[in-house]
């Protein structure tokens, strides 16, 4: 069994598209085919919840929480013995995703000494997901771009770095695009999402995220302005968005600030 772009066995749900590449969240709450199958495409997986007994042809080998598996496409396994429920985070990704971005299916390093970086990134594209603004767009291809980029460790901190951080402070309560970052830099997407990571520790919009949130602290703490005026003045698209992203950063619903 052939299994067409993106469609799963399990039941998907909060899913993203981007060009040449979907991202879904796929659950399982029930027995689905255990029959041999692959994927047209690319696919990868890092198991949030559960887990089951993963067969290929040489090899048996129990998937649980945290696991990333990687399938090239046209590789034939098949999934047995699913604890219920599971649930995975699934990318798949076509051919013309590496060729449009100048990077090597190759280059995704899954060794015990490189798995933490690769887990991070699936975690951050989970996260988004979560938050869905309009930041998620650029984080998720940052991080997608991230896990197959050439990672040569170097001392060299480039010219135009220092740059980057001036333009998203000054333009902190904006929305600024990746694309536009790059035009603006004259850089291009791909080295920004891999030295971006290298010295920020995080994506585009993981940044952003954090300096609004931070000047909204200091609203919140020191001004009588209304949560609505202060999620508009702080560049949030509303209200819900601001807590949304307050409860994943902080932890705590921006009204429960002022009562401490």
């Amino acid at each position: 069994m052939k299994l067409k772009y993106n469609n799963f066995l399990g039941t998907s749900s909060d899913k993203f598209h981007s060009k040449y590449c979907t991202v879904s969240l796929v659950n399982y709450t029930k027995p689905v085919s255990e029959d041999w199958h692959s994927h047209e495409n690319i696919h990868m997986s890092l198991i949030l919840q559960g887990g089951n007994l993963e067969s290929r042809k040489k090899e048996d080998v129990q998937v649980s929480e945290g696991k990333i598996m990687v399938y090239n496409e046209g590789e034939l396994h098949r999934n047995r013995f699913t604890a219920f429920p599971s649930k995975n985070l699934n990318l798949e990704l076509q051919k013309e995703f590496f060729s449009v971005n100048d990077l090597e299916f190759i280059n995704l390093n899954l060794s015990l000494t490189k798995n933490s970086g690769a887990y991070l990134d699936f975690i951050k594209i989970y996260h988004e997901l979560c938050i869905n603004d309009y930041y998620t767009s650029d984080s998720i291809d940052l991080s997608l771009k991230s896990l197959f980029a050439m990672n040569n460790e170097s001392s060299f901190m480039p010219s135009w770095i220092k740059r980057l951080r001036e333009i998203i402070e000054d333009r902190w309560d904006e929305f600024i695009s990746l694309s536009e970052l790059a035009l603006e830099l004259n850089v291009h997407p791909v080295t920004i999402s891999k030295y971006f990571k290298k010295y920020y520790n995080g994506t585009l919009g993981d940044y952003m995220r954090k300096i609004k949130v931070k000047k909204a602290l200091h609203f919140l703490l020191y001004t009588d302005m209304s949560i609505t005026e202060i999620a508009f003045t702080c560049g949030f698209s509303d209200h819900s968005h601001m807590i949304r992203v307050f409860r994943i950063y902080v932890g705590f619903n921006p009204k429960k600030i002022r009562q401490f």
